[in-house]
């Protein structure tokens, strides 16, 4: 889920391919709405619901339950929302910001910036976004714009000097934003916002503010709390997935993120877990040795021979596992705080110490060395999977996948594309930036990245320059890989082939949910994902799918 609010005990949460799911301190209930595409930023207006997405999506309701386009706007992602009574507004990509007063139609307003927009709140009457390059405007109409004058904290990142300051929370005399590098801001005498200490540089993605306490949460589960948004604390947190969005509904914190994560805490200090689908999450498999292995949540560990019957092993872990990749020294797997097993024969696993504690999301085998990828452009790498290095990476959000064509490695993830040309170092790749890419794949001389909102990207110049394609979809790719023949990429109950990364068709799967990752051998191709999901298929043949220990029927 990407964020969520609240109107006295409701609380609407939203997040991918249209979701919106309410629940009044019970059950979550899934509401339907009218699109597919990703839903990113919701607030209450006072006397109904505003939620803005990708592909210019506003929808609106009275009660939470029962939605409808109130308006669209251009094509560009819409992030932000802020609203009180007579005035709504939503803002976005560069710097996009459309208005609704008094129930009126969506308008474009003059945001006085071309940055991208993603929170939103309201504070002393005034609307108020924050976004990229730390940037804040404020409207007391939702039409007129002014910048707000801001103070960070210098990010020490060359290709980002100044933070993105994902969200904004105001109670009282106050004004807080918080954002990339553990970045927290608060409102000052003159009118600006000023830097303050922070206990974290952990990605701060969502904050609200209750009558005694701010909470901060974020990127591996991190979560902060403050009485007067100068001192803050870290919280004990019972989950590692990205935190996205948190609210206050008079009486708890609720906090949403990744794999339908929600935790609440009634006092911002002591939280609980309340529901996660990540215990049943495969998010990642790989072939090697003569079998496959999948790995998910809790530290699950699945083998097959086959693809088809799949039996769990001991699991060295609980913390949730993101990735495998096999190379010649065999399968490594890789995810929550920095956890490394390694496994010859993909039964019996060791524990390796690498040196970050940060989430790991990306293994790949380059043909020399192993590779993982983590939050904040961590980059490790070790010659035989034991001993692992950190490597100077130019990212700083999390990196997703790698793919090699030759000499060539490009890596892809939130906000990032980079490349290595034979030894050298890693540069950045400037179309990345503001976007959200989950996989790459190398074939037939060409890459090939996939990501939100059915995106595809092309380069046939060894990853230095980048095209978008038309997928023919609108919902998320999880991951691509190219088969031999074609690329395929696979999401939430989507796939799509391509033979030259530019023209796509669909095929079916037989389910519904997210297929996270693919691996080939030979002529078969399996694919995991949420659920316990497990497809396969066989010399491009349809897809089946299949059950742990079942046989499946083909």
């Amino acid at each position: 889920m990407a964020n969520i609010a609240a109107a006295g005990p409701r609380l609407v949460a939203v997040g991918s391919d249209g979701l919106v799911a309410t629940s009044d301190g019970g059950p979550w209930q899934v509401r339907p709405t009218p699109t597919q595409h990703a839903l990113r930023g919701v607030a209450w207006t006072g006397t109904g619901w505003v939620v803005v997405g990708d592909v210019g999506t506003i929808l609106s309701s009275r009660d939470g339950r029962r939605w409808a386009i109130a308006g669209t706007g251009p094509p560009a992602g819409l992030r932000a929302v802020a609203a009180r009574n007579g005035v709504a507004s939503a803002g976005g990509a560069g710097g996009v910001i459309l208005s609704s007063v008094d129930g009126g139609p969506w308008l474009p307003a003059l945001s006085g910036t071309t940055e991208d927009l993603w929170g939103g709140t309201v504070w002393g009457g005034q609307l108020f976004f924050s976004g990229q390059e730390s940037t804040v405007v404020r409207s007391s109409n939702g039409v007129n714009w002014t910048p707000v004058a801001t103070h960070p904290l210098p990010t020490g990142n060359q290709t980002s000097p100044r933070p993105f300051l994902w969200q904004l929370a105001a109670r009282g005399r106050l004004l807080v934003a918080v954002g990339d590098f553990g970045a927290i801001l608060r409102s000052s005498a003159d009118g600006s916002l000023r830097a303050v200490a922070s206990p974290t540089d952990e990605i701060l993605r969502g904050v609200v503010a209750s009558p005694r306490r701010f909470v901060a949460v974020g990127s591996s589960g991190v979560i902060l709390y403050s009485a007067d948004g100068l001192h803050w604390h870290p919280a004990r947190s019972p989950t590692t997935v990205d935190l996205r969005g948190v609210a206050y509904t008079g009486r708890r914190f609720v906090a949403v993120g990744d794999q339908s994560t929600v935790i609440s805490s009634t006092d911002g200090q002591h939280w609980r877990l309340e529901t996660t689908a990540m215990p049943c999450a495969l998010l990642s498999v790989a072939h090697g040795a003569g079998r496959f292995v999948a790995v998910g949540g809790s530290g699950q560990l699945l083998v097959s021979t086959d693809g088809r019957r799949w039996l769990p092993q001991v699991r060295p872990t609980t913390e949730d596992l993101y990735t495998v990749a096999h190379g010649p020294d065999g399968f490594v797997a890789a995810g929550a705080l920095g956890t490394v097993l390694t496994s010859i024969d993909g039964r019996h696993w060791l524990r390796r110490p690498v040196p970050t504690r940060l989430n790991l999301h990306a293994a790949f085998w380059t043909g020399s060395e192993y590779l993982l990828g983590g939050d904040r452009g961590r980059l490790l790498a070790s010659r035989d999977g034991r001993r692992w290095r950190l490597v100077t990476f130019p990212g700083f959000h999390s990196i997703r996948a790698f793919a090699r064509a030759g000499a060539t490695l490009v890596a892809a993830g939130a906000g990032t594309i980079a490349r290595r040309a034979a030894t050298g170092p890693w540069s950045l790749v400037t179309y990345g930036l503001g976007r959200f890419q989950t996989g790459v794949a190398a074939g037939d001389g060409r890459f090939v990245i996939v990501g939100h909102n059915g995106e595809t990207l092309l380069s046939t110049d060894g990853g230095r320059t980048w095209l978008p394609t038309h997928s023919g979809v609108d919902v998320n790719f999880d991951t691509v890989i190219w088969t031999g023949t074609r690329f395929l990429a696979t999401g939430e109950g989507v796939a799509v082939v391509s033979t030259d990364g530019v023209t796509w068709q669909p095929i079916g799967l037989p389910v519904k949910r997210s297929v996270r990752s693919l691996t080939t051998a030979g002529t078969a191709i399996v694919g995991v994902g949420d659920g316990d999901t497990i497809i396969r298929s066989l010399a491009g043949h349809r897809f089946l799918s299949v059950g742990r220990l079942a046989l499946a029927d083909e």
